[in-house]
């Protein structure tokens, strides 16, 4: 099982070759403009919060041992 920790600095990878269907995108982008957001942080907000709730995501205590 992999574990994903949220870094206090995070680096940023482009995701290339991402196929979608285009009625969905067009959704996706409205979506996305509801929360005044980019299509890519949209995407990457629904990813961690889907990683989340399937308890795959474990958040860092900053400052805490």
């Amino acid at each position: 099982m992999l574990l994903f920790l949220m870094m206090k600095k995070q680096i940023t990878k482009i995701l290339t070759g991402f196929r979608i269907d285009p009625r969905l995108k067009d959704l996706a982008v409205e979506a996305a403009g509801q929360e005044n957001r980019s299509l890519s942080n949209y995407i990457e907000n629904l990813i961690r919060k889907d990683v989340e709730i399937r308890g795959l995501l474990l958040p860092v205590r900053l400052g805490k041992k």
